[in-house]
């Protein structure tokens, strides 16, 4: 495991659909054009209406995604080349384009969905948690510029974390436990 492990609490209720987070990233990352590193699903929606409950009673929720940074990420486990791994010291899975060789291995053996194949570059990308801001002290991209404050990054591996403290508090999962990735990324 991991000195520490970087990870994120997303609150679903006060998510409100903007996807701040999407396009903030996507700038950020000069990502080409129909390539992202996050993405928003709606929840509990009917492909029709976009919402659940019939009228006066309807609601909408949405579920931003990314990558989960897990403990044992299966993006890193297939990689034949070794481009795609886990940094020892936060926690954080990245990939290198100068070993990537494009093949797409990690993007089909992930459960979450969270790499994607430059086509453009040849070579896989993903969500970083933008590793560059927290060097410089800065929180993530998506933490810091969403408007609801749906987001809570930090070291769930120090229970005494304000993190940490949260995913207790709020009962918060992450999904697909029973892929056993142990992902880093909770939804409450």
């Amino acid at each position: 495991m991991a000195e520490k492990q970087y990870g994120m609490l997303i609150d679903t209720a006060r998510c409100v659909g903007c996807q701040t987070c999407v396009v903030g990233c996507k700038i950020l990352h000069e990502c080409p054009d129909g390539t992202y590193l996050g993405y928003l699903e709606t929840i509990g929606a009917d492909e029709n209406y976009l919402v659940s409950g019939t009228y006066p009673n309807v609601s909408i929720t949405f579920r931003p995604h990314l990558c989960n940074h897990c403990e044992n990420p299966l993006c890193v486990a297939n990689c034949p080349t070794g481009a795609m791994h886990k940094r020892e010291e936060d926690g954080i899975v990245e990939s290198d384009p100068e070993v990537c060789i494009g093949c797409g291995t990690c993007v089909q053996a992930c459960p979450y969905g969270a790499p994607a194949l430059d086509e453009e570059a040849n070579h896989a990308v993903k969500c970083d948690l933008c590793r560059p801001r927290l060097e410089q002290g800065e929180e993530p991209l998506c933490v810091c510029s969403c408007p609801a404050e749906a987001r809570v990054y930090g070291d769930i591996s120090d229970p005494e974390s304000d993190i940490s403290k949260a995913i207790a508090e709020r009962g918060a999962e992450v999904l697909l436990p029973e892929e056993k990735t142990k992902p880093s990324v909770y939804y409450c």
